[in-house]
């Protein structure tokens, strides 16, 4: 009989023997009980596996995160060229003592505290008028350029070769979906196509 007992205990004593460290966290010893939980490979498998998923998916969302971020940053970062496109929406008005982004007149305006003159068109003068209706056709031209700015973003173009022209000013064509606001202007008789040369509004 006893004999019988040794054997039946013996598969249990090795076990316990050869794989203490693969039972479940029950701090159970072996031989307490007979029923102690023995350690179950393909589950603790699933579990890394799962873990190892985790930490990859928490990898790849910080990247998109920052990348996501970086983006909106480069996006909106203050251009400091007048060749850059205007992504951020800026909010023109009427220059007045502090000049950054704002309308001189029809053809002239400030982005971002660099000067620019709108090269492909010419408008009458504001500052120095020949005649009363000079002054008043500048005065629209001027106000409505204030409007079609606000009304969305726009790229800056340059024309030919020339870069800036003898007063400092940056020389480009304010361009939305393909149209130019100068020649939006001409349209509306408030400018004239630039040929080179100024004319009379008198």
């Amino acid at each position: 009989m006893a004999d019988n007992q040794n054997e039946t205990r013996a598969p249990h004593h090795d076990l316990c023997g050869r794989g203490m460290m693969f039972q479940r966290r029950s701090k159970k010893l072996c031989g307490s009980k007979p029923g102690v939980l023995i350690f179950d490979f393909r589950q603790e498998l699933r579990r890394q596996k799962r873990t190892k998923r985790r930490s990859l998916a928490t990898v790849i969302g910080g990247g998109l995160l920052a990348g996501a971020i970086g983006g909106l940053v480069g996006t909106n970062w203050p251009t400091s060229t007048a060749s850059a496109q205007a992504r951020a929406a800026h909010t023109f008005a009427v220059c007045g003592a502090i000049r950054k982004t704002c309308v001189v007149d029809g053809d002239t305006i400030w982005l971002e505290g660099v000067k620019i003159r709108i090269a492909d068109i010419d408008t009458p003068e504001i500052s120095s008028p020949k005649c009363n209706a000079e002054y008043e056709r500048g005065i629209r031209a001027r106000d409505r350029l204030v409007v079609l700015l606000n009304g969305g973003e726009f790229e800056l173009r340059p024309i030919g070769n020339r870069d800036e022209d003898q007063y400092g000013r940056k020389l480009r064509v304010i361009m939305r979906s393909g149209q130019s606001l100068g020649d939006q202007l001409v349209s509306e008789n408030l400018a004239r196509t630039w040929t080179g040369r100024r004319e009379s509004w008198c």
